[in-house]
């Protein structure tokens, strides 16, 4: 059963792609709606759902007893949550069983009438980002440019963000190629299921995990990443494993998808919808429209059509490709009553990956006895979400100005 997303794609086919529509199965609406679930609990009930588990929530899933295990004022914000990202407000409840139940629905609210799509940035639970469907849209067709010819799109990421629903749901359905969730496969699992002519959809933490579980592909396999800065070692990494074509990504929830490149050590390119003007960059709409945009990061330019990425302007930096504020993370775990001042750095360790590294200085003097590291451990599991805990704790007497 399909919904109608009724806007033609002019766009993809001036970049050659050949599609008739936009289009979603319910089957897809659902694990979108099982991951906005998954979101919406975390978010407003501090309740977190294990990954694996996760990533088997599918439209047979039952909301209640023996699935989600939902509560009723739990399903009631997960529900409103679901119409929101398809740019609407839930009609009355009609008394849902499944994941299933709550995808029919959607499906029936936006057929013929889908107009926008609504997106949390990842690590931001404050506010919700609106875009017009048609540019969703647009950015899918420039996507689906990117992947031309794979012959199957292979993903490891939840489809509710913004890049992951482009990237493992719309450019699968223009391209008219299978796509496969294989969040929930385990890395020797992926490594016999991956064919000649896959494209592997992962953040650039997840690929050093598979890489590091010694996962390899056939030749003419692709590998696509975004979310956090690749590092040319583990792209070399990534390529003696057999996935001889790479491409980055570069977006944002709030602009949509800016830039590509083949290789870390190349510049990015903007995509046909954008604009250099000044330092800045304006996006082009399907209609015509033009509108300023000031992407997260600063835009080092090389030329009209390339650039590099600055630093971020509000001082995030993105672990497993979620933005963490660590200003914001040390007044959290200094309000612990035995912490006189934090201080929360990014530290990169020899495996590669970025970490967050918590300077903790005492109320008292000396190091802190175990029922103390113990209670500021807690505390942070408490307060803290799973990738805003620092991964390692120093102590000292006294934390020196910056």
């Amino acid at each position: 059963m399909g919904a109608g997303l009724t806007a033609n794609s002019q766009a993809a086919r001036e970049r050659g792609v050949e599609l008739k529509a936009f289009s979603l199965t319910t089957d897809q609406i659902a694990s979108i709606a099982a991951a906005l679930a998954v979101d919406e609990l975390a978010v407003r009930f501090d309740r977190h759902v294990d990954t694996l588990k996760a990533a088997t929530w599918s439209a047979q899933t039952p909301l209640f007893d023996g699935g989600a295990d939902l509560s009723l004022e739990e399903a009631a914000a997960c529900r409103a949550r679901i119409f929101r990202f398809f740019g609407g407000e839930a009609p009355p409840a009609a008394g849902a069983k499944s994941f299933g139940d709550w995808a029919a629905e959607v499906a029936a609210r936006i057929s013929g009438r889908l107009a926008a799509f609504s997106f949390h940035a990842a690590g931001d639970s404050a506010s919700e980002v609106e875009h017009d469907a048609d540019m969703i849209f647009a950015d899918a067709a420039s996507a689906a440019n990117l992947l031309y010819g794979r012959r199957r799109i292979l993903s490891l990421v939840a489809p509710h963000g913004l890049i992951g629903f482009i990237l493992s749901i719309l450019t699968p359905n223009l391209l008219e190629a299978p796509v496969i969730d294989v969040r929930k496969t385990t890395p020797d699992e992926l490594k016999k299921f991956l064919a000649f002519g896959d494209a592997l959809v992962a953040t650039p933490s997840l690929w050093r995990y598979i890489i590091a579980q010694g996962v390899f592909a056939p030749d003419n396999s692709m590998a696509v990443y975004f979310g956090e800065p690749m590092t040319p070692e583990l792209s070399a990494e990534i390529r003696k494993a057999g996935f001889g074509a790479q491409r980055e990504i570069y977006g944002s929830t709030e602009d949509g998808l800016i830039g590509w490149r083949d290789s870390p050590s190349d510049p990015f390119a903007l995509f046909d919808q954008w604009r250099r003007v000044g330092d800045g960059v304006v996006r082009i709409c399907p209609s015509g429209r033009a509108i300023e945009k000031t992407p997260m990061d600063i835009l080092v330019w090389e030329g009209e059509r390339r650039f590099r990425l600055g630093g971020r302007r509000d001082g995030a930096v993105q672990i497993g490709a979620v933005n963490v504020f660590p200003a914001r993370i040390a007044q959290k775990i200094a309000e612990h009553p035995e912490i006189a001042e934090c201080r929360v750095a990014v530290s990169r360790h020899a495996g590669g990956a970025d970490r967050l590294v918590a300077t903790i200085a005492l109320k008292r003097a000396g190091p802190p006895p175990e029922s103390v590291a113990r209670s500021i451990d807690s505390w942070c599991r408490q307060k803290l979400r799973a990738y805003e805990r620092p991964r390692v704790y120093n102590f000292t007497d006294l934390i020196e100005p910056n």
